[in-house]
């Protein structure tokens, strides 16, 4: 689904893209090379790479997967990126050990399998990570470059990539925020309110015209009012809208 000129969504549970486990997984055409923002839960990766084609976008022209955080509907499916079309790997280098060897637990795996959002049955696939993020870290990727802010507060390393674009200035989110100004906080380890209103002010003034989260729906313009929103409410007493 070509949802700019130069960003499509090919995968999603939300919306009936992939498999039901799936975050929105993007793609980002850079020119000679295209950017996958997000791997999904690894149950089907091959229908992710069947929406890919059917946009017109190849496959060997994928060379990098940046993950927003290590949570297993975004990262599970990275290792068969990895393994089946040679991308390069990118996380925060707070969770890289947590998605290279971790089990269900330190995944919070366990718990969200309680709550019913993954099946009984469903296995985490750890991957190897090529590079760990940090804070303002730039990766340069074909004509574009990404800016890797790290905003903890869903888990410790959540990423949020900031790129410019011809068509405006995009923020791919992941759980960190969504339109509306909700969050993502979690009711388990590693999800802390305090460090969303610590750090929630990196995303402040960026002028952002797109905001792609990692579920629901996503805007095309004014993106920035939409995280100022969730930067005003962590600032009041009341606990803001949560994504789940």
């Amino acid at each position: 689904m070509k949802l700019t000129n130069h960003v499509y969504l090919v995968g999603s549970g939300n919306f009936g893209l992939s498999h039901c486990f799936d975050c929105s997984v993007f793609i980002v055409d850079c020119g000679k090379e295209l950017v996958m923002i997000d791997a999904g839960a690894g149950c089907e990766p091959e229908r992710i790479v069947r929406n890919m084609k059917d946009e017109g976008l190849s496959t060997s022209n994928l060379r990098h997967v940046l993950l927003t955080h290590g949570h297993a509907d975004h990262s599970c499916g990275a290792r068969y990126f990895q393994e089946q079309l040679g991308c390069k790997i990118y996380l925060g280098e707070q969770e890289a050990d947590m998605v290279e060897k971790g089990d269900e637990k330190d995944l919070s795996l366990d718990i969200a399998k309680k709550s019913g959002f993954y099946s009984p049955d469903y296995m985490f696939i750890n991957c190897r990570i090529d590079v760990r993020l940090r804070h303002k870290e730039r990766i340069s990727c074909g004509d574009c470059a990404f800016e890797a802010l790290h905003v903890p507060g869903h888990s410790p390393g959540s990423i949020c990539f900031l790129i410019d674009l011809p068509e405006g200035r995009a923020l791919f989110s992941g759980d960190t925020v969504f339109p509306d100004g909700v969050i993502g906080m979690l009711n388990c380890d590693g999800s802390e309110l305090s460090d969303y209103r610590r750090y929630i002010r990196r995303l402040e003034g960026l002028g952002i015209e797109m905001l792609f989260p990692g579920h629901r729906v996503f805007v095309v313009s004014g993106g920035q009012m939409h995280v100022d929103q969730a930067i005003e409410y962590l600032a009041l007493l009341q606990i803001p809208r949560n994504f789940i």
